[in-house]
């Protein structure tokens, strides 16, 4: 596990996003077995029950407030959704993810959230439900993100129309070339730019490509993997 951000929040708890390797295992609760799932969670962080969704490529968020001894996706069919938000303390919230941006965002007044950020959930707002989300619960405060490993415009061909439709949505420095000089997307410009549109301050931004990094990630893209990382926010005491 690899620690991406860590703050103090205003009612004394320690608010952290990090985000799982290889190293880790896979961590997909669509294709690893549940007793799997469940150790290598546990292994991963430990800090309380995990929480997930069915991720879709949407904007809803899910609001986690219940039992802290329960995870909510181990049996049963997980919600649909790729947003989850919480302001209790010793709830693991977790989105997984190969190429698209994990994104873990901390509310200073004491909340966390995860998003699931690829192309079509930045351009349906999964961000802006997010932060939307964590302001309706505690109110005007500074929001904090850090984004996770995701792949990398030099490996990410994309689709003229696609790619003109995102920048007029979010500027023309979202346009960039892949290595061999084909149109790509820049997800990271994409996804800064995006929480900056919000008022969410960049607190840290992993720098590693999941395409190109083979050896400590999995890829769809570039090699057909059906392995994903967990990119995951909690509250605890101090």
């Amino acid at each position: 596990m690899r620690e991406l951000l860590v703050q103090l929040v205003g009612d004394g708890r320690r608010a952290s996003i990090a985000h799982t390797t290889r190293a880790d295992g896979d961590l997909s609760p669509s294709t690893v077995a549940p007793p799997t799932l469940a150790d290598r969670r546990d292994r991963a962080v430990a800090a309380g029950p995990w929480h997930a969704v069915h991720q879709v490529h949407g904007a809803r968020v899910i609001r986690v407030e219940g039992d802290p001894t329960t995870a909510t996706d181990i049996v049963g069919p997980r919600t649909k959704a790729d947003a989850l938000v919480t302001g209790a303390a010793n709830q693991v919230l977790a989105v997984h993810s190969g190429d698209c941006v994990p994104v873990g965002l901390i509310h200073a007044r004491g909340a966390v959230a995860v998003a699931h950020a690829g192309w079509k959930g930045l351009e349906a707002g999964v961000l802006r439900s997010t932060v939307d989300a964590l302001r309706a619960s505690h109110g005007d405060g500074v929001i904090t993100a850090a984004v996770g490993p995701h792949i990398h415009p030099t490996s990410y061909e994309f689709g003229a129309n696609d790619l003109a439709r995102l920048a007029a949505q979010f500027g023309p420095s979202i346009v960039a070339e892949t290595a061999e000089g084909t149109p790509a997307l820049d997800l990271t410009a994409a996804t800064t730019l995006a929480l900056e549109q919000l008022g969410v301050e960049i607190g840290a931004v992993s720098p590693d490509c999941t395409a190109t990094r083979a050896d400590e990630y999995w890829s769809y893209r570039a090699r057909n993997e059906s392995g994903r990382i967990a990119l995951v926010g909690w509250l605890e005491l101090a």
